[in-house]
């Protein structure tokens, strides 16, 4: 029950009772109802609002203006997309400074292989000269500790080799192996091989016919015009054919012989004078 039925049913009990009242009684003046009536009215529907253990009608309070769940979920995404942001900007930082430090670590490693050109060739120039002097060096060794034989000097080597690892030898001190042109150099050859190695003992000569059978060439490529072959009635020389291409000579007595060119014995190299 409302506030404004109680009114009216107070207010319509007030007139009966006033209606009742002038039947017997002489009528009173109208009655004026004031603002203190309304607040006993009121009073007294609480009362008997009470007394029938009716609850009062409550007027709930407004709601308040709090932040909505699609506005918080708006607010928590902008929140993210800004540490987000935040986290983009130091990553952009940290690759701009890892470009410069690379940029500047190629330039330190281009720096470094020019460098290493510089030592490259510095080392093949040191390593030039040193070819150089030790050909100088082997040439002076050998006019001094061999024998002079026209315009050339002859040293013998007591060092067993190959024929090819002999001819690199010789080429590594500047010279080459020993080419007895004709009668006059194969004599002196000779004489200055049996006085260095006494017995019978093979020397390299740079005489082959590897590129052609039977077709001998010096070390220089040129042809060979003269020969000293050993010949007996039981072993001539040459008589190897295809399997022996290397000439060598015999200490004892100067001959020529055939022989493998793998073989290794000693050998004798020549140089300018």
């Amino acid at each position: 029950m409302t506030l404004t039925k109680i009114l009216a049913a107070v207010l319509g009990f007030y007139a009966l009772s006033s209606c009742d009242s002038a039947d017997n009684t002489t009528r009173p003046p109208a009655t004026i109802i004031t603002t203190a009536d309304f607040s006993q009215a009121r009073v007294f529907n609480e009362e008997i609002v009470r007394g029938r253990g009716d609850t009062p009608d409550i007027l709930e309070p407004e709601p308040t203006t709090a932040v909505s769940d699609m506005e918080s979920t708006y607010n928590y995404i902008l929140s993210r997309l800004a540490a987000m942001d935040q986290a983009i900007h130091r990553l952009n930082v940290g690759h701009y400074t890892l470009d410069i430090k690379v940029t500047q670590l190629l330039e330190k490693v281009s720096r470094l292989d020019n460098r290493q050109g510089d030592t490259e060739d510095a080392i093949q120039q040191v390593s030039s000269y040193c070819k150089d002097n030790r050909k100088e060096i082997g040439r002076l060794e050998g006019c001094q500790k061999g024998r002079k034989i026209g315009y050339k000097c002859v040293l013998a080597n007591r060092v067993y080799e190959t024929y090819a690892d002999a001819s690199k030898k010789c080429q590594e001190r500047g010279g080459r192996m020993a080419m007895p042109r004709d009668r006059k150099e194969q004599e002196a050859l000779a004489e200055y091989v049996k006085s260095v190695f006494h017995g019978n003992w093979p020397v390299w000569l740079g005489i082959n016919d590897e590129r052609s059978e039977g077709l001998y060439l010096f070390e220089d490529t040129t042809r060979v015009t003269y020969f000293q072959w050993r010949k007996h009635f039981l072993s001539s020389q040459p008589d190897g054919g295809k399997r022996e291409n290397c000439v060598a000579m015999s200490s004892d007595d100067g001959d020529w012989w055939d022989t493998y060119c793998e073989r290794r014995m000693y050998y004798l190299c020549e140089f300018d004078v």
